[in-house]
């Protein structure tokens, strides 16, 4: 987390080179106050500290690494960070103790659309949505996905079969990879053209650099990473048999597990822009529990894969619109052993009566069975050369995710994210999402 700073004792706006009050000549100034722009500096996302970096080099043409952790209320490691962030888009260029815009740079990445729409969120504009005619008509901007979930890193084992107890195998290959039910999904709805935010927490350890690497190729919107001083950054150790394409894993969560509740605050005014809210269960429950609170009192569509299954999981239905088991989980969550169709329609209808207003359970290799305002629908399972299972649930949820938020209903989204996972279970990796454009395809195979 960003430490915390005190405001300075002169304001800001008030210095006579004009600092923040300099980051836009018009709307900013007019409408914030100097305490008010300080406090949201501080609170800012990482792509949003880069479109301000390079607003403010657009005017200054150069500032020194010191101006900028003074004006975004961050640490010059964090400032150092951004800079090798922009320097690698060849969007600045880095000279001693500070830095200065790139020649003919094109900063369209960076927008400042996604700060607009915090500011607007937190009802800093007098608690309202839009700015009056006068000053312009400014329409709330939003993430329509937020992804509270664990980034793992894999290690990966591929074999010819599973060992039996007390026997060692030879591998045929090995692999440190990224993963994560969480950044799988995120990913995967990111792949499909959703617009995401991602929460995570990691540690501070060998395998912290490689995590924020990972996430910022993405393409995901907005992450906010989290770390732990205390804990290691998550770890899954997987093996894939070659016979079968079927995987088995054991997970130790690490910083997943430490999310506190101010925390999980931090972020509300990202929760709570959101039209579709997604976790699982490899983060903090507590956390996890407030946050899905926070998503449904707004009005956000609450999404839940209770994978890996918890003892509390029952908890949670009531705050769940939409809950995405496999077998297993399903069976856990009801007591009833998922074996065939039947089996899994009773356990459909046993979790939408504790509270799930829709239920869909993936069936694997039998597809996957909907149940919704008390009609059920079995989507066969697509046809696909299986390499690697893993990370194919999280395939299917990222893509139903995404196309939910497209506006498409239950049967179509559910459509699209069956075709999706067939897709990524011809890959090898979790982290391997293929690309949506060839979900099209597939479907009319």
């Amino acid at each position: 987390m960003r430490p915390n700073h005190s405001p300075p004792k002169q304001p800001i706006a008030n210095e006579p080179t004009g600092s923040l009050c300099m980051l836009s000549s018009g709307l900013y100034h007019n409408l914030f106050s100097a305490e008010a722009l300080y406090s949201i500096m501080k609170k800012l996302s990482r792509n949003e500290r880069l479109a301000v970096i390079l607003k403010l080099l657009s005017m200054h043409k150069k500032l020194s690494n010191q101006k900028i952790s003074t004006l975004l209320a961050v640490t010059a490691k964090t400032v150092r960070c951004d800079l090798v962030q922009l320097e690698k888009d060849s969007l600045v260029k880095r000279i001693h103790g500070g830095v200065c815009q790139s020649e003919g740079a094109n900063i369209k990445k960076y927008s400042l659309d996604a700060m607009l729409a915090e500011l607007l969120d937190r009802s800093i504009l007098n608690h309202s949505k839009e700015l009056d005619s006068n000053q312009g008509r400014l329409i709330k901007m939003k993430h329509n996905v937020f992804v509270l979930g664990s980034f793992n890193v894999d290690i990966v084992a591929k074999l010819a079969r599973f060992p039996q107890p007390g026997e060692t195998l030879h591998s045929s290959s090995s692999s440190i990879g990224a993963g994560g039910k969480g950044a799988n999904q995120a990913y995967a709805a990111a792949k499909n053209g959703a617009h995401i935010t991602f929460m995570t927490k990691i540690g501070t350890d060998q395998f912290s650099q490689f995590a924020r690497q990972h996430l910022n190729s993405t393409g995901i919107d907005n992450t906010i990473i989290l770390e732990s001083s205390t804990s290691p950054t998550g770890t899954a150790m997987i093996y894939v048999s070659e016979q079968a394409g079927e995987n088995m894993i054991a997970v130790n969560e690490g910083a997943n597990m430490t999310l506190t509740d101010d925390e999980i605050h931090s972020a509300k005014h990202h929760i709570v822009s959101a039209q579709l809210f997604l976790t699982q269960l490899e983060t903090n429950f507590d956390a996890i529990k407030l946050s899905m609170s926070i998503a449904k009192d707004n009005g956000a569509k609450v999404i839940l894969n209770p994978a890996p299954y918890h003892q509390r999981t029952l908890e949670l239905l009531p705050l769940v619109d939409m809950i995405t088991p496999n077998e297993t989980e399903a069976s856990l969550m009801t007591g009833i052993e998922v074996t065939n169709l039947d089996s899994a329609k009773q356990a459909a209808i046993a979790i939408h009566a504790l509270g799930a207003t829709s239920v869909v359970i993936t069936l694997g290799s039998d597809g996957v069975l909907l149940y919704e305002n008390d009609h059920f629908t079995l989507l066969d399972a697509l046809k696909s050369a299986v390499v690697d299972t893993t990370g194919a649930g999280d395939a299917f949820n990222g893509a139903l995710v995404a196309e939910l938020a497209r506006g498409s209903t239950l049967h179509q989204a559910a459509k699209y994210a069956n075709a999706y996972a067939s897709l990524a279970v011809e890959r090898l990796g979790a982290a391997n999402m293929p690309d949506g454009s060839l979900v099209a395809a597939r479907l009319n195979a």
